[in-house]
């Protein structure tokens, strides 16, 4: 036995001048150009998010949305979205207004998509109808595309959303410098679609089907930084596949923070000495914990079983291995960490709580301060999927999966935009307007969802009402509230034709002197009928 305790101390640790942290570019936001030559004037949270939502991408997810319409509406399909047999072109002004829609039910949920669109007096005092018509809604949903149709390689699983992931990932980049301590783990994004062949299952986890993603955050803001979608075993390309899984994703994505003196923390899943040395070559140093097999500790830390019935909770242990020294430390259990920066022998003091007798009282604990280190720095992705998760853009679609990933990085958009608002507002606060202290991802959606749906405060008041006037159509056409009551007293399908039409409901309805069902179909009167006329439209699907 030649492991060492507290008694001896190590002399082995790296000088700190020789690990030193010396990133490319300042800690922090990067909007030095932009401010530099008066490009953007940064004020409200729509000017962040415009830095990753560029006119460029609104324009070219227009562009494909139109034409798989098009393409689709010729061939005779969804025809019931198309006005007089032609698809309504997209612009740029109504994508801003269905993000906005999306992101206001983000923070306002409701129990279903029509809900929004109800005439009913709980339902009636939300901005949603007056934005955008229920149909038009859905047939944007239904369409929405970020490749053009010409473009779709189907042999490649991400085809429909690779270019809008290529893109986040660089304005991430771009946008942020991380700090420091940095953190590398997996995300999943929670759907239980089917057909995609990259849905994952793991089973201990709180989301156990879903899409996963590889992750690496900064640990102090929990800024997504890179990432990339896990396309299974045999679809997903490494070089170093013998390596192991862990290794190959963990250079992946740390392939652009080399030589700059980063500190990475991982888990057990990542960490090895086979990794730790690649990065150790490469200026970027490797803290994570070891698996109690795991061939990576040295033969003198092997007995860990034994270990664990002779130590009482707070003993630990050491021993250095060239750059490296491997800390088994004991508190609910034995845990092994491996550090290139840390002293063996170095410790402080964590408080626990532990049962004596009857009662439960908090006692002092030797900590290793490698343990102690990991235990603030390796929550940086945890920190990151505490932002996304806590108000997820998610609208159930049943066959384009792709959708889910499509959400999900306008919620990365979202959440990282956020950060930079809050780190500008920082050296920045009298140049920001209508935010006050407490100003959170809450108050930062709300205030997205107003400006994309071209709101204001003032115009979505309490007392506020959906205004509903009628319009005239070119051709006439069946009455809905005269079809909906007949089927609902079990009576023959009169066919009144009309040419009145109500733009916020998207029905026509007979208005003269004889028959007012356009009165009917907005009064309390004629609850019971809308509800019947709005079975028709829940049976479409998506």
């Amino acid at each position: 036995m030649h492991w060492r305790d507290a008694n001896v101390e190590d002399t082995g640790a790296p000088d700190p001048r020789t690990v030193a942290f010396h990133p490319e570019r300042q800690p922090g936001i990067q909007l030095g150009r932009l401010l530099r030559y008066g490009a953007r004037q940064f004020r409200e949270p729509m000017d962040f998010l415009k830095l990753f939502l560029t006119e460029a991408l609104v324009f070219s997810i227009c562009v494909a949305t139109n034409d798989y319409a098009n393409m689709l509406i010729s061939r005779g399909e969804r025809s019931s979205y198309a006005s007089q047999g032609n698809w309504t072109p997209l612009t740029e002004e109504e994508l801003y207004r269905f993000l906005g829609i999306i992101l206001y039910m983000s923070v306002v949920k409701f129990q279903t998509l029509e809900r929004y669109w109800s005439t009913q007096a709980l339902y009636r005092n939300n901005p949603v109808p007056g934005v955008m018509s229920r149909t038009r809604f859905q047939a944007i949903l239904s369409f929405l595309q970020v490749t053009p149709p010409a473009d779709i390689d189907k042999a490649e699983k991400l085809t429909r959303v690779q270019s809008l992931v290529d893109h986040v990932k660089e304005k991430s980049k771009e946008l942020y410098q991380p700090h420091r301590e940095i953190a590398v783990d997996e995300r999943m994004v929670s759907s239980k679609h089917k057909f995609s062949g990259i849905r994952q299952f793991i089973k201990d986890k709180p989301i156990r089907f879903g899409i996963k993603l590889w992750v690496v955050a900064c640990n102090m803001s929990g800024y997504t930084y890179d990432f990339f979608v896990y396309l299974g075993k045999k679809n997903t390309i490494f070089t170093e596949r013998a390596k192991g899984l862990g290794y190959n994703v963990t250079l992946r994505l740390c392939e652009s923070l080399f030589d700059q003196g980063y500190r990475l923390f991982t888990d057990c899943f990542y960490t090895s000495l086979a990794l730790g040395k690649e990065l150790f070559a490469r200026k970027l140093y490797l803290v994570g914990v070891l698996k109690s097999n795991s061939l990576s500790i040295p033969d003198e830390l092997r007995d860990v079983k034994i270990w664990e019935r002779v130590a009482t909770r707070g003993d630990f242990r050491w021993q250095r291995v060239d750059e490296f020294v491997f800390v088994q430390w004991k508190d609910c259990k034995v845990v092994t960490f491996m550090s290139p920066l840390h002293q063996g022998s170095a410790t402080t003091v964590c408080e626990r709580t532990m049962k004596s007798r009857l009662t439960w009282n908090k006692k002092q604990l030797v900590q290793p301060v490698v343990a102690n280190d990991y235990n603030k720095c390796m929550g940086a992705v945890d920190l990151s999927n505490q932002f996304t998760n806590k108000y997820p853009s998610y609208i159930r679609t049943q066959y384009h999966w792709w959708k889910v990933l499509f959400f999900h990085l306008l919620d990365i958009m979202v959440v990282n935009s956020y950060i930079l608002f809050q780190e500008f507002r920082k050296s920045h606060e009298s140049q920001i307007t209508n935010c006050s202290s407490g100003f959170g991802q809450l108050e930062f959606r709300e205030s997205l969802a107003l400006s994309l749906m071209g709101l204001n405060e003032k115009s979505v008041s309490k007392e506020s009402v959906i205004q509903c006037i009628p319009e005239f159509l070119e051709k006439r056409k069946d009455c809905v509230f005269c079809n909906a009551e007949a089927i609902l007293l079990n009576k023959k399908s009169p066919s009144y034709k009309t040419l009145v039409f109500c733009p916020s409901c998207q029905v026509p309805l007979c208005l003269s002197s004889d028959r007012n069902c356009f009165k009917k179909w907005h009064s309390k009167e004629g609850e019971d009928v809308r509800k019947s006329a709005d079975l028709s439209c829940k049976k479409r699907k998506l």
